[in-house]
């Protein structure tokens, strides 16, 4: 068995008035008629170029007219303004280039598919930053590239919409909002950031154009309300009970790993009223809202509940873990503002509280982004990157549906936050019970979730259950981009908590539970169950290996230990689950009791000083018995860009060279997989024993060194 960290390197961390109906129609025509990606049809004497994938349309080097774009939604950059612009690169990305682009008074903002930045600069240096040698192709970043899909659309059913828009620079709000005011738009809220400014937006959907042509404007998204990832049902009601339901609640001394829950708050905002699970565990209560954080729907308190004494819920006299609870009161899921506007709020004050495993249960996106990757995504994976030991955890969501009526649940569901390449998401498989009769099935619950089940063998199926299944609601993958999300699915059905108040909703009953409990569905507790567990991991790993174990390496362990649920409760006959890893499970159900064994580690790796392209890494491992080793790859990689089409920033790539000289790739693939920041192989080593040869390749790094997590099971 090897372990080992390796240590890090030190490095220095106007708008215009509203066009005539006659040019508005116009130039909505050509809006709806111009694909970018047909921006000039092929010739046959032109060699092929990659394009640069943007979600409106791909730009096709040398075929590619600003022309060709609607008036409305084009604008010439003026050589004394800070515009966004596109530099296409040759070959792999060198280090030393983005130290020439800064140089040159450019300041690189993300990375677009394939091989180009998008580049902050003024116009004098934007003509020094497009005759750099490794320049292939170079660009304006056009107002056309800054809508998301759901506004074109809302440009053709016209109206008005409320508007999430993004700043490349949290520098630029307050002159933005001057320039809104003085058009007389209005503005909701704003926030601003290291990483970008955030404005909320309400206007007629006509009025896009003039905030498009702002130079500041990097990307705008439709905004209608966040999400609650979980409903609540009550089997049975009656007092909080006491004896062998309840444990002591831990002296506060005892506590050692802290956890953040951004929620719709807790009790009343004070212990005093907390069910009795959650007394002398609770460290703040932290309002975002400008109230005393108290819990008007129940969805925090009973999450929170769930986060802490997941162990418990089965009955079983295990421990509770050793953690400690702060709470962030948010609107998110309850109000149509989002509050705070910025994500970095509450995740910078959870840090600056050492705050390492952090849970969001409400979330600010909604149904009409599912599986995209928005602005709150990209803020998550910001924050990621530059705190690389906090451990993030997301539900998946509750918006499974079978609309096709097959009597199978359909992919394509997944709330927008877990489309965050470096949290861990979190669907929700059944909770077991030998009992299964006396839980509602999924055609009962229709009216609890927004998807439908009355179709059998879905419909008919008992929540809970004896067989491993998939949870009828929860969210599906893949991502827009393809990617597999979510990572790991944990029990979301019939989940037993204190029947402590939580008013907001009115009780559902069903002819089982005992007597002061209530029963919990939804992924959001699937995914409090699995941050509970991740931060005892972080723990029981922080203690057995001597150092802070990375969030990459945390995720490694969780993904490397997952059970594979395939095919489902139904068996072959009809496959609910396809090998893992998938979009239904991702790699599988949680199981801390491997991920939390050093009897089966071979390699444990926590690089942070990286890999920068071209680098490899080359790990020799003798394995001479076992039936099964797994090699599980993961990293925490660079911010993603809302208008990328392609989320992956820094590729890095995994292989496995058998004795036999078989070459075995990540994640069920036969070729390299560009688009997933977890790779894993799994291999039959029975019959093969021998010297088994792992590689690690950094393809293409842009924003390098890139560090990563190494584990071998």
């Amino acid at each position: 068995m090897e372990i080992g960290p390796v240590p890090p390197k030190v490095n220095g961390h106007r708008s215009g008035g509203v066009k005539s109906a006659i040019a508005w129609l116009l130039s909505l025509c050509l809006l709806l008629s111009f694909v970018p990606a047909a921006a000039g049809a092929a010739e046959e004497d032109v060699p092929p170029a990659l394009p640069v994938l943007l979600v409106n349309g791909a730009i096709y080097p040398g075929k590619y007219e600003p022309g060709d774009l609607p008036d409305a939604f084009r604008y010439e950059d003026r050589p004394e303004e800070r515009y966004l612009y596109l530099l296409q690169y040759r070959g792999s990305f060198q280090e030393y280039w983005m130290e020439e682009i800064r140089r040159l008074g450019g300041e690189p903002r993300g990375y677009v598919a394939y091989s180009t930045l998008l580049v902050s600069a003024d116009g004098h240096s934007f003509t020094r930053l497009k005759r750099l040698e490794f320049v292939s192709w170079s660009g304006l970043y056009q107002p056309y590239f800054k809508l998301s899909p759901a506004l074109q659309l809302r440009l053709v059913q016209g109206g008005e919409a409320t508007v999430l828009v993004e700043l490349f620079d949290g520098g630029l709000v307050q002159s933005t909002l001057d320039a809104l005011a003085e058009a007389g738009i209005e503005t909701l809220g704003w926030g601003s950031d290291e990483w970008c400014g955030l404005l909320v937006l309400h206007l007629p959907v006509e009025r896009l154009q003039e905030i498009a042509a702002l130079p500041a404007v990097e990307w705008m998204e439709l905004y209608t309300g966040g999400a609650l990832a979980s409903t609540r049902i009550f089997f049975a009601r009656g007092k909080e009970g006491s004896g062998t339901s309840f444990f002591p609640a831990p002296e506060p001394a005892s506590l050692r790993e802290k956890v953040g829950l951004a929620d719709t708050g807790v009790g009343k905002g004070n212990a005093a009223v907390l069910p009795l699970r959650l007394r002398g565990r609770m460290e703040a209560v932290v309002s975002l809202r400008g109230d005393g954080g108290g819990d008007p729907h129940g969805h925090g308190t009973t999450v929170a509940e769930v986060l802490l004494t997941g162990d418990l819920l089965d009955g079983s006299s295990a421990q509770a873990k050793d953690l400690s609870l702060v709470v962030y009161a948010t609107d998110y899921g309850i109000s149509d503002l989002p509050q705070p506007v910025s994500m970095l709020t509450l995740l910078n004050d959870a840090y600056a509280r050492e705050i390492r495993t952090f849970l969001n249960g409400s979330v600010p996106e909604g149904r009409e982004s599912l599986c995209l990757y928005g602005v709150y995504a990209s803020q998550r994976d910001y924050f990621a990157w530059t705190h690389p030991d906090m451990v993030m955890v997301e539900a998946a969501g509750n918006w499974g549906d079978d609309a096709d009526g097959d009597g199978m649940v359909d992919e394509g569901s997944l709330l927008a936050g877990a489309t965050a390449k470096n949290v861990i998401s979190v669907g929700g498989c059944e909770g077991f019970s030998p009992d299964a009769g006396k839980y509602p099935a999924y055609a009962q619950l229709d009216q609890f979730f927004p998807g439908g089940f009355s179709f059998p063998p879905i419909g008919e199926d008992p929540s809970v259950g004896t067989h491993p299944g998939m949870a009828a609601f929860s969210s599906r993958g893949p991502t827009s981009d393809g990617r597999i999300k979510p990572d790991l699915v944990a029990p979301a059905t019939g989940l037993p908590v204190t029947s402590a108040a939580v008013p907001g909703t009115s009780a559902v009953l069903f002819p089982a539970g005992d007597e002061g409990r209530l029963t919990v569905y939804g992924t959001s507790y699937a995914a409090a169950l699995v941050t509970g567990k991740a931060a005892a991991l972080r723990a029981w790993l922080r203690s057995a290996l001597g150092w802070v174990p990375s969030a990459a390496l945390v995720k490694a362990f969780l993904v490397s230990a997952a059970v594979d649920l395939h095919p489902g409760q139904y068996g072959p006959g009809i496959q609910e689950i396809p090998t893992a890893p998938n979009a239904v499970e991702g790699w599988g159900r949680l199981d801390v009791s491997l991920a939390s064994s050093r009897k089966p580690w071979i390699k444990v790796l926590d690089d942070s000083r990286g890999l920068r392209s071209g680098d490899t890494r080359v790990f020799r491992l003798e394995i001479d018995s076992g039936r099964e080793v797994r090699v599980t790859l993961a990293w925490t990689d660079y911010p993603s860009l809302p208008q990328s089409r392609r989320q992956l920033a820094n590729d890095l790539d995994l292989r496995v060279i058998g004795p036999d000289g078989r070459f075995h790739y990540p994640n069920g693939r036969s070729s390299r997989d560009p688009l997933n920041n977890v790779e894993r192989v799994v291999l039959d080593v029975s019959s093969t024993p021998g010297t088994y040869t792992v590689e690690i390749s950094a393809r293409d790094v842009p924003f390098g060194p890139q560090p990563y997590a190494l584990l071998v099971q």
